[in-house]
């Protein structure tokens, strides 16, 4: 497990991979206990929450920035190879979109 963590965080995944699977998918599943929270949780509940809310943005944090550096490395080979690299850097942009995007969900649970 540490080996392909190292791997993703390094960007040596796939650019497909690493964008639709570290970018979009795992963020998604990660979100599900989310869809389960009612107005009143126990504390017990609400703990467990704020703990996985903490791990959530982390883990975004390292999924973003993994997906980053594979789409760099993507356009990098592509460019060296005088080919067109349109989706990795319509990648990054997203990428980028997305991590500004949890940067303000982040700041807007902490400010309400």
């Amino acid at each position: 497990m540490e080996k392909e963590l190292k791997k993703y965080w390094e960007g040596k995944y796939p650019l497909v991979q690493s964008y639709w699977i570290g970018c979009i998918l795992i963020p998604i599943v990660l979100s599900i206990p989310f869809v389960f929270v009612t107005g009143n949780v126990s504390s017990g509940a609400a703990f467990f929450f704020i703990v996985y809310w903490l791990f959530l943005i982390g883990a975004n944090a390292f999924l973003l920035i993994g997906g980053f550096k594979s789409a760099t490395i993507y356009v990098k080979e592509k460019q060296r190879k005088k080919q067109n690299s349109g989706w990795g850097i319509a990648a990054q942009i997203l990428i980028v979109l997305g991590g500004i995007y949890t940067v303000l969900e982040v700041l807007k649970v902490l400010l309400s």
